[in-house]
């Protein structure tokens, strides 16, 4: 027998195999075994428990006991006291609680719990469970475990199938006839590729191959399968690994769901997103071409604020669904101008305090209308924003720090920086320098550090230029 000294001196290979060995011991066991460590969670179980509960072993593992359907909640907090008493050092006889399968059978278990040691110390608990319906505790229940599994199998809607090492099917559930339109008797002997178009086979072949040849398993790959009177027909497959008793790979046994109806509802969907997405994009250059028409000073801005707004952004390598955020805020910021008289924006001299206010309402002009389209994104909120600063001194609403969007912080200081670099009509260019100096002097007042850092590597150590607008 292996002690845990013994087994911590083999070899890796040993390890797998010694552990492949118990791993047979425990699934040829009648009765279910879980393993529960002290948060209550299952971390193994063998294959008489799967029968047993009548759902698969990925639905129970990681799971925490009392998440399992089958126990009504008088058994459920029963044997959740049981378990801490087991795990605090107490001797708990066996016992029997009420249950029910995921087919609805009714069932009576018995439970036996003993402490799962490790190192000396309590690990868990070791459960140990059987169907005793119709037995007095302490004696030996029916073997149904097998009957059970075949109902489950043939009951439920995904095809259930085992192949040998060379992948040709050796089991295949009664569910084939609906996916496919083949009955399971002219399936068997065939493998996984015959029923896939030539192309589909030859490339799912040199992806099993490499699966099969390190032996893992694989998970939700859609496969296009020709239904027998030449329809396509998508089909998930998932699969594990089994061996022989000397450890060989003996195939692979798995499930085979029908999610053709799901690839057309979501084909369905990615085509109305993106009709969505082409309808958003021409309200954008609409509203776009409607401010040039206008002002065609104030179009360029915008365009070049967009520029050096999406730069900022990757150089702060944000993903590209913010990025696309900004590049529309970035296109619409000063739309609220359009409300603001030709003659105020172009006036050469110093604007009086009237101007001025009506200049400084063209946030909340623009997030007026803007507000009213449904974007995607909080554009209109965003808008409203762009002048806002970071200690508040900024308008309309004199929003702090945090208060202000992110995506907000970083069009606020391409748009300072463009203007400053930009002629006005009421005073020439200060230059790139003047601009990049304005940001670094006021990162820890005016601009969000991170985006006016952003923003000097953009142009120092990228060497961002505005393209042509």
């Amino acid at each position: 027998m292996t002690t845990v000294q013994q087994f911590s001196e083999l070899t890796g290979a040993e390890k797998l195999e010694a552990r492949d060995y118990l791993q047979a011991v425990l699934d040829a066991t009648a009765d279910g075994i879980l393993l529960i460590n002290p948060k209550g969670t299952i971390v193994a179980v063998n294959a008489a428990t799967v029968c047993l509960a009548g759902c698969p072993e990925e639905e129970m593992l990681g799971k925490s006991f009392e998440t399992l359907q089958m126990l009504p909640l008088k058994s459920l907090a029963d044997i959740q006291s049981r378990l801490r008493a087991v795990m605090s050092g107490l001797d708990i006889p066996p016992f029997e609680a009420e249950a029910r399968a995921a087919t609805g059978e009714p069932l009576k278990l018995e439970i036996r719990l003993s402490p799962w040691e490790k190192a000396g110390k309590t690990a868990g608990v070791v459960a140990l469970v059987r169907d005793v319906a119709g037995h007095g505790v302490g004696e030996p229940a029916v073997p149904t475990h097998n009957d059970r599994f075949r109902d489950l199998v043939e009951t439920t809607s995904d095809l259930v199938w085992e192949t040998n090492a060379k992948g040709m099917y050796t089991y295949i559930s009664p569910q084939i006839y609906n996916a496919l339109g083949y009955k399971p008797e002219e399936v068997l002997g065939k493998t996984l590729f015959d029923f896939m178009p030539l192309q589909e086979a030859r490339r799912w072949t040199r992806e099993m191959n490499a699966a099969v040849a390190s032996q893992q398993p694989f998970r939700a790959l859609q496969v296009a399968n020709l239904h027998k009177n030449g329809q396509t027909v998508f089909l998930e497959m998932s699969g594990v690994p089994f061996c022989d008793g000397a450890g060989r790979l003996a195939g692979y046994r798995g499930i085979h769901r029908d999610v053709t109806q799901r690839r057309a509802a979501e084909e369905q969907v990615h085509e109305t997103i993106k009709k969505l997405e082409s309808t958003v994009e021409s309200v954008i250059q609409a509203i776009s071409l409607t401010v040039e028409m206008r002002d065609e000073y104030t179009a360029g801005h915008q365009q070049r604020v967009k520029q050096l707004a999406c730069a900022i952004a990757r150089e702060m390598h944000l993903p590209i669904g913010r990025i696309e955020i900004i590049r529309v805020a970035g296109l619409l910021h000063d739309f609220g101008k359009m409300f603001v008289p030709i003659d105020i924006l172009i006036k050469p001299g110093k604007l009086n305090d009237l101007e001025f206010s009506l200049v400084r309402s063209h946030p909340q002009s623009g997030y007026y209308v803007l507000k009213t389209i449904e974007f995607p994104w909080p554009i209109a909120d965003i808008i409203l924003q762009h002048h806002e600063r970071m200690d508040g001194s900024g308008y309309p609403s004199h929003l702090h720090g945090e208060e202000i969007a992110a995506e907000t912080r970083i069009l606020a200081v391409a748009d300072v920086v463009e203007a400053m670099s930009s002629h006005r009509s009421y005073r020439p260019a200060l230059g790139l320098d003047a601009a990049l100096m304005e940001i670094n002097k006021n990162k820890s007042t005016l601009y969000d550090p991170k985006v006016a850092e952003a923003c000097l590597d953009t142009f120092l150590d990228r060497g961002f230029k505005w393209e042509n607008v």
